[in-house]
């Protein structure tokens, strides 16, 4: 036991030293950059290990200084010793969201890197894409005709959160809708084993909580192996991953042991219809934030007019479907998808205002091709390997677009706004073009 001891001892003395060599060869490595071509961007300078510093403290100032006043509407820099390309106006805005050779999964890796550690999927077929996913859950919907298969267990979870309201008076919206998000998607997903379970359902969403906002400018200098802040998220996306795999394990197992058909799609779920075709937990577990659906509720909380216009509608839509004296909640339940997509105009044009007004955020994407691919007609590059970034505060914040943009106004989102229809891609809070959100046609849901 001493001799335990004393070794454990001495390689803890050793550790500062280990974490110091670490840190240098790191700072030796970021200093080695690969060149961006002749006809990239223009070039924005930085430090020389760190490369733009002011990218992450002064975000906004940084796109309009260097990105959006420049000829071309783009420009080139460094992140750590990564390649950036910077891209804003309507050639650019183009370029991020409809070039199939820009990867979003794999853009997201220049701050998140250990989440590809996990799992990396070797299959490029179009499974793999968001926009498989999108095409999946807008299909089971259409199947069903309704939100039946949203299993029992959301009833009373609703319950719940109404009863904690009549206790409390007040809630945390942030805290509380994020668990009634959670378990609503997993329902729609068909993860009954979380939908069903408040405990599991709390747990997942603390895991995706706890991957949040930890990664900064420190991290292109220390490797996130040695980062002590990463540890707890590093530990929140291992036991995220473990716990969706068991469940898709266990799926796969029952499966082969029943051999159960595909003919129920009310039981079966966007999750068997993904374990079928054999996707990757990569895909699976793609998923957004609830911040949006608390924006909306304090929105509609603070503006008693669209308020009444939000009950209006949805009490027009209740008349007009209710059978057999129903209640209004079995009635909203019974509703198919081309019900919820066309017949609530308002509550739409109030979830696209919160994102407009919430989601304006820095999106990354990577060149996964072998070639440059052209912004636009600029003459300008994405050179190969290179991340590419955009802004959406560009259009979404623009008073040419949408006057006044920090007022929380639905109407510009309905026939008599004028807001994202005057020029395509006015609006990319759900993405756009190619690139579009997976749960954008599940949102009213």
């Amino acid at each position: 036991m001493a001799v335990i001891l004393d070794t454990a001892y001495q390689a803890l003395s050793w550790s500062p030293y280990l974490l110091l060599a670490a840190c240098i060869l790191r700072c030796v490595i970021l200093l080695r950059k690969q060149p961006f071509p002749a006809n990239a961007p223009k070039f924005v300078s930085g430090y020389p290990m760190v490369g733009a510093l002011q990218f992450f403290f002064d975000r906004e100032k940084f796109f309009r200084d260097n990105i959006e006043t420049s000829p071309t509407k783009s420009a080139s820099f460094y992140l750590g010793r990564s390649r950036v390309v910077g891209l804003s106006g309507p050639q650019g805005r183009k370029t991020f969201f409809e070039s199939l050779d820009l990867d979003l999964d794999q853009g997201a890796e220049l701050f998140i890197p250990f989440v590809s550690s996990l799992e990396r999927s070797d299959d490029p077929s179009a499974e793999m894409h968001d926009s498989h996913m999108r095409t999946s859950l807008r299909g089971l919907l259409l199947r069903t005709h309704s939100l039946e298969f949203v299993p029992a267990a959301m009833h009373a979870c609703t319950a719940a959160t109404w009863d904690l309201i009549a206790a409390k008076g007040l809630i945390d919206p942030f805290q509380e809708v994020a668990w009634l998000y959670t378990q609503s998607t997993m329902a729609a997903l068909g993860l009954d084993e979380v939908a069903r379970s408040p405990a599991l359902s709390r747990k997942l969403s603390g895991l995706v909580s706890a991957m949040d906002g930890f990664f900064s400018a420190a991290d292109m200098v220390v490797p996130w192996l040695l980062n002590p802040f990463h540890i707890p998220v590093a530990i929140a996306a291992g036991r995220l991953y473990v716990m969706l795999w068991q469940i898709v394990r266990r799926r796969k197992r029952q499966q082969q042991q029943q051999q159960v058909g595909r003919g129920d799609h009310k039981k079966e779920g966007l999750l068997q219809q993904l374990i079928d075709k054999g996707s990757s937990m990569r895909a699976i577990s793609k998923a957004t934030s609830p911040g949006v659906a608390c924006w909306l509720l304090m929105g509609l909380a603070t503006n008693a007019g669209w308020m009444a216009r939000v009950r209006q509608e949805v009490d027009q839509v209740v008349t007009k479907h209710r059978k057999h004296g129903q209640s209004a909640e079995q009635v909203l339940q019974a509703l198919d998808l081309y019900t919820w997509e066309h017949e609530f105009p308002i509550i739409e044009a109030c979830l696209l205002e919160s994102v407009r007004l919430s989601a304006g955020l820095v999106t990354f994407r990577k060149n996964i091709s072998s070639r440059d691919v052209p912004i636009g007609d600029t003459g300008k590059v994405i050179p190969p390997g290179a991340y590419v970034t955009y802004s959406g505060e560009e259009v979404q914040m623009d008073p040419t677009i949408y006057p006044d943009p920090q007022r929380w106004d639905p109407g510009r989102f309905l026939p008599e706004g004028n807001g994202h229809w005057k020029e395509p891609m006015m609006f990319v809070g759900f993405g756009a073009g190619r690139k579009t959100c997976c749960e954008f046609a599940a949102s009213l849901h």
